[in-house]
């Protein structure tokens, strides 16, 4: 179940869009804007065959017989066609260990003309330029994971049509710049693919920037209640990391995957240590090969918040975990 789908009550003669998806509560609105919140299991995903041969329960009510209808266009014009408004995702697939497809899926109805670009250092280029129709998806690049961090921000532009009475919907403009310790958390299952990717959804707001000094301080000012401030304590990452490839969840036999995911989940756990303010971080690598020994200490060489890093107590970790102090 996404966001854009139309599902219907197992219990009660209620129909509508899923708008949001808020741990475990699925919250859907119907053709009069009225909005309730469900479990998943007392809901069920009307497919696009039953409704185009059937109708859905509003378009049912708003047949009238013959013999009804001056009476019927006297009345007030009935409420717009239920139709899903959001729904618009972007979704990186893997092709093999270290190739990702890039998707742009359209789980509305509306059709969506769109174009994607990328901006490095202030160089816009465009990348891929077409038109989705509704519950469709289109590949439009490819990237791999070993050059993340040189990944450039994609930018999506895109206008929305629907073929009747609708609302208007305003172009929207989208700038997306991913980081190890978001995009790894994104995983699920891609709308109307049936496949798992990293996904992020583009027609919601987009989260309100903070300033990262209070961030540092572990303070993220979230809004105001009565004229107060309202604050939240920024949660801590633990300060023994373990990166090997079982504590991950990691198959140990796919090589350089496997270190490449080792390897983002560090970085993951380092900037989650910088912004809450931590003093000190480990990261217990093992000593194997010593590859991934390497290219950590390879990282936090360069890093900026990074006061030094040494090899952590010998009689508790060996040789095999690298203690980080932070500035």
């Amino acid at each position: 179940m996404n966001i854009g789908d139309k599902v219907r009550s197992l219990h009660d003669d209620i129909e509508g869009i899923v708008v949001a998806l808020k741990g475990g509560i699925v919250e859907i609105e119907d053709t009069d804007g009225f909005r309730m919140d469900f479990i998943p299991n007392d809901l069920a995903v009307v497919s696009t065959v039953e409704s185009e041969e059937f109708g859905s329960v509003e378009e049912e009510d708003r047949i009238v017989s013959t013999s009804q209808k001056k009476k019927h266009r006297d009345r007030p014009k009935a409420a717009l066609p239920l139709i899903s408004e959001r729904g618009v995702f972007i979704a990186f697939v893997h092709q093999n260990d270290q190739i990702l497809d890039v998707y742009v899926c359209n789980n509305s109805d509306l059709t969506i003309p769109f174009v994607l670009g990328s901006d490095r250092k202030g160089e816009y280029k465009g990348i891929f330029t077409s038109t989705l129709m509704p519950r469709t998806q289109v590949k439009a690049d490819q990237v791999t994971l070993q050059n993340f961090e040189e990944w450039p921000a994609y930018i999506f532009q895109a206008l929305f049509f629907y073929p009747g009475r609708s609302v208007n919907h305003e172009p929207l403009v989208k700038k997306l710049r991913f980081k190890a310790s978001t995009f790894f958390n994104n995983k699920q299952e891609v709308p109307g693919m049936n496949k798992d990717g990293y996904v992020f959804q583009l027609d919601i707001k987009a989260l309100t920037e903070v300033d990262v000094a209070k961030i540092k301080d572990g303070l993220v000012e979230s809004g105001t209640k009565s004229g107060q401030k309202v604050e939240k304590v920024v949660q801590k990452p633990a300060s023994e990391v373990d990166l090997h490839a079982e504590k991950l969840g990691l198959d140990p036999n796919m090589g350089n995957s496997t270190l490449s995911m080792q390897i983002l989940h560090f970085e993951k756990e380092l900037d989650a240590a910088i912004v809450s303010g931590m003093d000190h971080i480990t990261f217990i690598h093992g000593v194997g090969s010593g590859k991934l020994k390497t290219e950590i200490q390879k990282r936090l060489s360069k890093h900026a918040d990074v006061e030094y890093f040494e090899d952590a107590r010998k009689e508790k970790f060996g040789y095999g975990a690298t203690y980080v102090k932070l500035k």
